[in-house]
């Protein structure tokens, strides 16, 4: 265990505590861990990755919609504007395949990650098909995972997690590839909602499309709670990937939902988007 410097979230090892008098060159958790101390941004996230920096976590979203048109859809795994539930729900997981399911080949159980009606992170897992719901009710979903799966090692079918009370579908795990296709074993959605007592910190967003010949039109954007959807940023590309990394890296508060959506001039054409955030607890007492 470390000894904890006064006034201080810093923490010194027993071995090392002639550091006290000394600019110190590393830090410890308080587990005793060691933490890189230096000044570049590079080994910061290293320590936020590692869950080293106190009060402070991150997470990474990515998503991708394969028949984009002239319509704005979201860039997830449907082909449609994604759809928010008022109130939360329970859930349940189907697969347009026998082969998903408590003794299948496929995928047997699938983690949920996503808000509780007071928007607190949850994360349940339940057994694909049958009459299994959820313990929990969910307000928001932003990513689910194959976690359990037969000889296959992965989801046959596509599954769709969904809404018990409206049968709104709030995410799914697609196939890809010929010949039957590949599960992905995890959804693909370029969406997130900030969890509650949290502000959350844009640090990087990329958008890639397909087709040399056609534009596609990507916006970030924020809707806050009981507010608007506003575009926050706009990446337009044709047949490559752009990256946007934010020096002063943009703010949301708790409770926002964001969300990337595209359109693109050439029918059927791809979109992939991820984002990165950096999240900050509001209460550091």
């Amino acid at each position: 265990m470390g000894i904890r410097l006064p006034n201080s979230t810093s923490y010194v090892h027993p071995d090392e505590s002639n550091q006290l008098e000394l600019h110190r060159a590393m830090d410890y958790n308080e587990q005793g861990q060691p933490i890189i101390r230096t000044s570049t941004s590079y080994n910061w996230t290293i320590n936020i990755s590692a869950g080293n920096v106190p009060y402070t976590s991150y997470v990474e979203k990515f998503g991708r919609n394969t028949t984009l048109s002239g319509n704005v859809e979201t860039v997830w795994d449907g082909d449609n504007l994604y759809t928010y539930i008022s109130s939360a729900s329970r859930l349940s997981v189907v697969s347009d395949s026998s082969e998903d399911s408590a003794g299948g080949t496929g995928a047997r159980t699938v983690e949920i990650q996503g808000l509780d009606g007071d928007y607190n992170l949850i994360t349940e897992t339940i057994t694909v098909g049958g009459a299994d719901t959820t313990t929990n009710s969910f307000l928001r979903v932003f990513r689910a995972r194959v976690a359990t799966a037969g000889s296959v090692g992965t989801n046959v079918g596509i599954l769709d997690v969904t809404a018990d009370d409206s049968s709104t579908v709030l995410a799914k795990i697609n196939k890809v590839g010929t010949g039957g296709g590949a599960g992905l074993g995890q959804t693909f959605m370029a969406l997130y909602t900030i969890p509650a007592g949290k502000t959350a910190y844009l640090t990087q967003w990329t958008v890639g499309a397909g087709g040399q010949n056609a534009d596609t039109s990507a916006f970030f954007l924020a809707r806050p709670q009981g507010g608007a959807w506003n575009a926050k940023d706009i990446i337009v590309s044709a047949g490559q990937q752009f990256a946007k990394n934010y020096q002063i890296p943009l703010q949301f508060t708790e409770k926002t939902d964001l969300e990337v959506r595209a359109f693109s001039s050439s029918a059927g054409n791809d979109c992939a988007s991820s984002f990165n955030l950096i999240l900050i607890d509001n209460d550091q007492t």
